[in-house]
C-alpha cells in the first residue's frame, strides 16, 4: 500500500530515542486523576505542551483525548510512523508524526493492545498482540491474519520482538515467563526458553546481534547474548538498590549497544556494560518517593534526560542537561498518569508525552 504522508508537525521526520522501551507496569491504581489522556507535544523541551489527538473518520473528526496510552512504538525505517497501543481502545497509528491518528479495521480497533513490532526491513509487515492472540499484517495494516493464539486463560502475550538481524525471527514473550520464537513469519512457533517468572517486557537490540533483554515484574532484568538460548540475571546488582528489582520501565540507548536504562521503584539506573554493573542517576526526589513511568534521553546527547515523577495523583516533569547532576521541574499538561516520553531525534526541543487514565479503585 502506498502510504500517504501528511505535512508533519515540524516539517521534518521524527524518530524514537530509546528503542523498544515503551512499556509500563502500574504499581497500584491511581484514583481521582483528572484531565485528558492521549498524546501531547512540546516543541520547547517541556516548557509548554499542546494536545495531538486528531482522528479523522468517515463520520467526522474525533480525538484520542480519552484514550489511555499503554505503549508507543516506532517504525525503524520510517521515523514519521508511530503505533500507539491503548489499554481499552485498540491500536492507533500515525504516519505524520502524530498530527493525525487512525485505526485499523477489525479485531484491533478495540480492546487492550499489549505489543507491536515492525519488521526491520519491510515497514508494511507488522505484528500486534492483544494479549490472547498475535496478528500479522503484510500490507501496512489493511488486512490481518492470526498467527498465534494462547489458549490458557491465565497467560497472555505481553511483548513481541523481532531480531533485527537475519534470519529475523519473531519472539513472543508471555506473562508466565515462556518465550516463543518463529523463523517462518509466525506460521509455526516453538518454546525457546521458560523463565517461570512474571515477564512484562522483552527487547531485541537493534545494534548488537543476538543481544536480548527480558524484564520481570519483580525479579529484575535478564540478558541473553546468544539469541535467547541461555540467560544471565542482573538481579544481584539490582537488588543493592531498595526496590531495584521492581520494574517500571526499561530502555536501550539509541546509539550505544552496551548502554541500558532500568527504571524501578528505586528510581533510574544506568548501565554501560549490558547490566553487569549499575550506576544511580541522582534525582531531585529521594529514591522510592515517586513512581516513574515516563523516561527519555536525547539520542544526540545522552546528558539531556527527561522523566515524569508521580506521587499520588500529582505528576511533575523533570529535565536535566548534564546527565542528572542538576534538574529543573516543569508542569505537565494533564492530571492523568504520564506513561510515555519520546524525544524527537532531529527536531531540537520536540518531545512527546502520553497519558493513561488509571483503572478506578474498587
Amino acid at each position: 500500500m502506498q502510504r500517504k504522508f501528511f505535512l508533519t508537525i515540524f516539517g521534518i521526520a521524527a524518530g524514537f530515542l530509546l528503542i523498544g522501551a515503551s512499556c509500563v507496569s502500574f504499581s497500584s491504581n491511581k484514583s481521582g486523576t483528572t484531565g485528558p489522556a492521549g498524546m501531547f507535544l512540546s516543541t520547547d523541551k517541556g516548557e509548554s505542551w499542546q494536545a495531538i489527538s486528531t482522528v479523522p473518520t468517515a463520520e467526522g473528526v474525533k480525538n484520542i483525548s480519552g484514550v489511555s496510552v499503554y505503549r508507543l512504538y516506532e517504525d525503524p525505517q520510517d521515523p514519521r510512523a508511530m503505533y500507539l497501543g491503548s489499554s481499552e481502545n485498540g491500536l492507533y497509528y500515525s504516519f505524520d508524526d502524530g498530527k493525525t491518528w487512525r485505526q485499523p479495521e477489525g479485531a484491533l480497533s478495540g480492546g487492550f493492545i499489549y505489543a507491536v513490532a515492525v519488521h526491520p526491513k519491510n515497514k508494511c509487515v507488522l505484528y500486534v498482540s492483544n494479549g490472547k492472540k498475535v496478528f500479522r499484517s503484510d500490507d501496512c495494516l489493511r488486512s490481518w491474519s492470526e498467527v498465534f493464539s494462547e489458549a490458557r486463560s491465565d497467560v497472555s502475550v505481553r511483548a513481541i520482538a523481532i531480531n533485527q538481524f537475519p534470519p529475523y525471527q519473531i519472539y513472543a514473550a508471555e506473562t508466565n515467563g515462556d518465550v516463543l520464537d518463529s523463523f517462518d513469519s509466525g506460521h509455526s512457533w516453538q518454546v525457546l526458553y521458560k523463565f517461570k517468572k512474571r515477564l512484562v517486557n522483552f527487547v531485541a537490540s537493534p545494534l548488537k546481534e543476538n543481544l536480548l533483554y527480558a524484564a520481570m515484574k519483580d525479579d529484575g532484568l535478564y540478558r541473553s547474548e546468544d539469541g535467547g538460548v541461555s540467560w544471565s540475571s542482573t538481579k544481584e546488582q539490582l537488588k543493592k538498590f531498595s526496590g531495584g528489582l521492581e520494574y517500571r520501565r526499561f530502555a536501550l540507548h539509541a546509539t550505544k549497544p552496551d548502554t541500558v536504562f532500568w527504571i524501578s521503584t528505586y528510581g533510574i539506573l544506568r548501565s554501560d556494560d549490558r547490566g553487569e554493573t549499575w550506576n544511580e542517576i541522582k534525582l531531585l526526589t529521594p529514591p522510592g518517593s515517586v513512581d516513574i513511568y515516563a523516561f527519555a534521553v536525547n539520542p544526540k546527547d545522552d546528558k539531556e534526560m527527561y522523566y515524569v515523577g508521580t506521587t499520588g495523583n500529582r505528576s511533575n516533569f523533570y529535565k536535566s542537561a548534564d546527565g542528572g547532576k542538576n534538574w529543573t521541574t516543569k508542569k505537565v499538561p494533564s492530571g492523568q498518569l504520564p506513561t510515555i516520553l519520546r524525544v524527537h531525534p532531529v527536531q531540537t526541543g520536540a518531545i512527546y508525552l502520553g497519558f493513561s487514565i488509571p483503572p478506578k479503585q474498587k
